[in-house]
């Protein structure tokens, strides 16, 4: 099969291009229609420290890990807002799910990829598995390409993958290629078969993504297997007009947001049937009616602003615009204000389930540990506003990952 990706007129269709066939349901029933499963299999998950092959298999026949596909290979190629908004519905189910289903949606790549590694990744399959990490490893030139040398922690969903997308810095000379930016960094593409994976992840939260770490010594990798903060796309379409990091970071947010107002749905129905000394149910105590309406509204503020946020990014480049700089600072910090928020209604919510919440029986007790994990990861930390701030400010952001 070929899969010639050409840079085409932008008002025309590509033609001459094998397809896939995209799944019937419309991507946005996706949550709704997988819930049946997601809520079967996900204490299993809990279990065996990884999504069920089972789960894993519905997920793929769904579409689930084709959001950001191009449609020629059967994806949806949905802007990044409506993705986003997806995956915190999926996350209001099961974060684990979500976070795989964000971690392996790595279709984008089809676009940006050269023609051979696309042939090779989605020849046989419109549901390759590629689960990426954003910690550096390094590149190394050598004879015309490079070679991939690193470890990279909590590489999620790192089991169920064919393939992975792993972040490296370029060195030379042993020191960081530098540009006007900072160091300057590849996205590449290795078989999943060429790397060493440690089984390292015990943790207390988040248990069933399977994050893992992956260890890469002197992997050789050619140029058509590798993306750059300022690649252009062969397939020119809004969503591969954004910038590639907008791509992978955003879906993070989504999952600590759905698991904060999964929190908020469970205190809710466990306070319609909790009764007080009074022999009332909880629900009719003005301070709890207090504390859920004001968690309701900063999680629903929280998600509106980065759904905002994205949507302006999707809309700069509908338009043919390039995104400000201000406007992808903006991200940052609708980001790190997605973990902030999640953290801060997390704890409120399993202050409200008092013992309760502390047994491993408890739904509420696993959404708090799940999300406090899921928010600490990097990009959804404090100092991410530090690059907020300056593009408010109008300084140069200095980060090149923006």
């Amino acid at each position: 099969m070929s899969l010639r990706l050409i840079r085409p007129n932008p008002c025309a269709e590509i033609e001459d291009m094998p397809t896939y066939s995209r799944p019937a349901e419309a991507p946005e029933d996706l949550p709704e229609l997988l819930r049946p499963m997601i809520e079967k299999y996900r204490d299993e998950a809990e279990e065996l420290r990884r999504l069920p092959d089972e789960l894993l298999g519905h997920l793929r026949t769904a579409g689930a890990f084709r959001l950001n596909a191009p449609r020629e290979l059967g994806g949806f190629e949905l802007p990044l807002a409506r993705s986003v908004a997806l995956i915190e519905k999926l996350a209001r189910i099961d974060g684990p799910t979500a976070w795989i289903v964000w971690n392996l949606n790595a279709g984008f790549a089809a676009a940006f990829l050269g023609e051979t590694t696309v042939e090779k990744i989605w020849a046989d399959d419109p549901d390759p598995m590629i689960a990426h990490s954003s910690q550096p490893g390094f590149l190394v030139p050598d004879d015309g390409g490079f070679r991939l040398s690193g470890e990279w922690k909590l590489v999620s969903g790192v089991d169920a993958a064919q393939w992975l997308g792993l972040l490296a810095v370029i060195l030379e000379d042993g020191r960081p290629r530098m540009t006007e930016t900072g160091p300057e960094w590849r996205f590449c593409l290795v078989p999943r078969d060429s790397v060493t994976v440690r089984d390292t992840w015990h943790a207390t939260g988040m248990r069933g993504t399977n994050s893992n770490t992956v260890v890469a010594q002197n992997v050789p990798v050619t140029a058509d297997r590798m993306v750059g903060p300022d690649a252009v796309a062969r397939i020119d379409r809004p969503l591969y007009r954004l910038p590639v990091t907008n791509q992978i970071t955003s879906g993070g947010a989504a999952v600590v947001l759905g698991i904060a107002r999964a929190a908020i749905d469970e205190v809710a129905a466990v306070s319609r049937t909790k009764t007080g000394p009074d022999g009332a149910p909880i629900a009719q105590q003005p301070r709890i009616q207090a504390a859920i309406g004001r968690a309701a509204a900063q999680v629903d503020a929280a998600r509106a602003l980065l759904l905002t946020t994205l949507g302006e990014l999707d809309a700069a480049v509908e338009d043919g615009r390039v995104a400000t700089e201000a406007q992808r600072g903006a991200v940052r910090g609708a980001l790190s204000h997605a973990g902030e928020t999640a953290r801060a209604v997390l704890t409120s919510m399993y202050e409200l389930g008092s013992s309760s919440a502390v047994y491993e029986s408890s739904r509420l007790g696993k959404l708090f540990r799940d999300g406090l994990v899921a928010a600490q990861h990097a990009v959804l930390s404090a100092p991410q506003y530090e690059v907020a701030g300056r593009t408010v400010m109008g300084i140069p952001a200095g980060d090149p990952t923006l």
